[in-house]
């Protein structure tokens, strides 16, 4: 774990055989919000730091993807550490949560809607990132610049701990069939995120970026 950027902190594992690095996020707001919760064994593992870093403040928000291990397989450990927190998923994502088990609070979220609570602004957006192209989504924090890019802007490589220098608009334009392939669904994605200005984007692997 470390402080990658102001009050955002970094968890990481780096799978060496295929070189890719899988990341979670702790945004130390208030209210607080972790990004992505990581595969079981992974929250575990981070979820002792999270408490040390916030004291008595709770994890109120955890914003899911998508539906894979390392975006919400954590759920389940972190429910059990603060009951009282959200799941912020897209609409199917919602509805399959139970199916898995979950038993938490879950708001289902979508593309263009933005919730404020204290030092938070959330501001969603439709990815196209399950099964048959059903929508996931991403997700900018307004107030720290934060851009979660979860699966969309991932490089190979150990990304531990590690910053990048980048452009939005390159970052932006660089987002191809291989992850939404599906052309007109793709196109509207870039129109939504090109006037999009983030400070850092916190991506679920690889190299997280300056902006």
């Amino acid at each position: 774990m470390q402080r990658i950027y102001e009050n955002l902190y970094q968890f990481s594992a780096y799978i060496p055989p295929m070189d890719f690095s899988i990341h979670q996020y702790l945004l130390a707001a208030d209210p607080a919000i972790v990004f992505a919760t990581g595969t079981r064994a992974q929250a575990e593992q981070n979820l002792p730091q999270i408490r040390a870093i916030l004291g008595e403040r709770p994890v109120k928000y955890i914003f899911v993807s998508h539906l894979e291990s390392d975006e919400c397989g954590g759920l389940p450990v972190f429910l059990r550490a603060y009951p009282q927190a959200t799941a912020l998923c897209y609409a199917l994502g919602a509805r399959e949560l139970s199916g898995y088990g979950y038993a938490g609070n879950v708001r289902s979220c979508h593309g263009g809607e933005v919730l404020e609570d204290g030092e938070l602004r959330l501001r969603f957006f439709d990815c196209p990132a399950e099964m048959h192209l059903q929508n996931g989504l991403v997700c900018f924090e307004e107030k720290s610049g934060v851009f979660y890019s979860a699966d969309l802007m991932s490089r190979r490589g150990n990304g531990t701990g590690k910053i990048i220098a980048g452009d939005w608009r390159e970052e932006v334009d660089a987002v191809g069939p291989e992850r939404v392939p599906n052309a007109e669904k793709l196109a509207a994605l870039k129109t939504e995120l090109r006037p999009v200005a983030p400070k850092f984007i916190a991506v679920g692997h690889g190299f997280c970026l300056s902006l």
